[in-house]
């Protein structure tokens, strides 16, 4: 008897604090940061919406993003709890825009390709060859290093290093 009254205590208690720890934020997160303007999680080449404490972020001139502003929400899409800044949750047509928004860091080109994550530094030389030619034969490979365990890869490792202590 003793038992089962610790148990429904425990039970009671553990509900109660993981309903304070929700009902604290409307995207899911730590609440740190979750302005109630879209415009403050702007990136260039994305478009950002709040809707119901979530963030919608699609590309910028995607057939996704006129189908958004026409139609609404789209049914099928991809969501990310807590992985937007300030820990609010994500939502958009796919998973490589939203892993795109997340790496997109100011002064950096970023692309996907094959899972991994290229990274150059805006106005290079090495960009101007990537978006040419295509991808470098000798470059530097970071495993796991990138946003979400993505790979990095990049021209070198300087330019690995940067971006990843870059804000």
């Amino acid at each position: 008897m003793m038992k089962h009254r610790f148990f429904a205590t425990t039970m009671a208690i553990g509900m109660f604090l993981v309903f304070l720890g929700c009902a604290g934020t409307a995207g899911g997160g730590s609440g740190a940061g979750n302005p109630k303007d879209a415009a403050a999680y702007a990136k260039p080449g994305f478009y950002t919406q709040l809707d119901d404490g979530r963030l919608w972020v699609f590309r910028e001139g995607s057939k996704e993003l006129e189908d958004y502003r026409t139609k609404g929400k789209p049914a099928k899409h991809t969501v990310r709890p807590g992985a937007g800044p300030g820990g609010i949750t994500l939502r958009g047509p796919d998973s490589d825009t939203l892993a795109l928004y997340i790496a997109t860091k100011p002064g950096f080109y970023v692309a996907l390709d094959d899972g991994r994550l290229w990274v150059f530094e805006e106005g290079s030389k090495e960009l101007e060859d990537y978006r040419t030619k295509g991808k470098p034969a000798k470059h530097t490979v970071r495993p796991g290093a990138g946003p979400g365990g993505l790979t990095l890869r990049g021209p070198d490792g300087e330019t690995l290093d940067k971006y990843m202590s870059a804000k």
